[in-house]
């Protein structure tokens, strides 16, 4: 039993033997459009091949632009990212230092606030002890206008008596 390959393996049609060929013609006739099968089959896979080549170089310089494209992007978005960064830095660092004065200037205010309730406090135990020395002095003010009085009343009698006692 001989071995062939199928010839319609690769799209061609099995070549029919007619009964009005010889066996040598048939032969040579067979031999002859076997090889010219098998260089057109041949011719068939290399165009085949060669349009698999070109299709892909395709590929590939697609694939290589789009990693060129991939590429630049993450780099623009690295960069982009950077910038973010730096920008979130500074503006937390000038946010902390904004902090750190405004904590400064509340301790300031609360220090002179502090002073001033400070100073408050004396102006009024200032005005108490002013008050309760103004009452001593008017108790004793009162005290003398009373022993004034007292005085001038006892004056007065004396001074009557005196001139009543001139009288007589």
């Amino acid at each position: 039993m001989n071995k062939e390959l199928n010839p319609e393996l690769f799209g061609e049609k099995k070549v029919t033997k007619t009964p009005s060929m010889d066996a040598s013609t048939a032969l040579g006739a067979s031999s002859s459009a076997n090889y010219l099968n098998t260089d057109r089959q041949i011719f068939e896979l290399k165009s085949q091949n060669q349009a698999l080549v070109d299709q892909m170089n395709k590929v590939v310089t697609t694939v290589n632009e789009l990693i060129k494209t991939s590429n630049n992007k993450f780099e623009r978005q690295a960069a982009l990212q950077s910038r973010l960064e730096q920008s979130h830095n500074g503006l937390a660092t000038e946010a902390g230092q904004k902090i750190t004065m405004l904590s400064q200037r509340v301790n300031e205010r609360r220090s002179l606030d502090a002073k001033v309730q400070e100073m408050v406090d004396r102006h009024t135990n200032v005005i108490k002890s002013f008050e309760v020395r103004m009452n001593h002095l008017q108790k004793l003010l009162a005290e003398k206008e009373a022993q004034t009085a007292a005085a001038l009343t006892a004056l007065n009698d004396a001074k009557m008596e005196i001139s009543r006692l001139k009288r007589l």
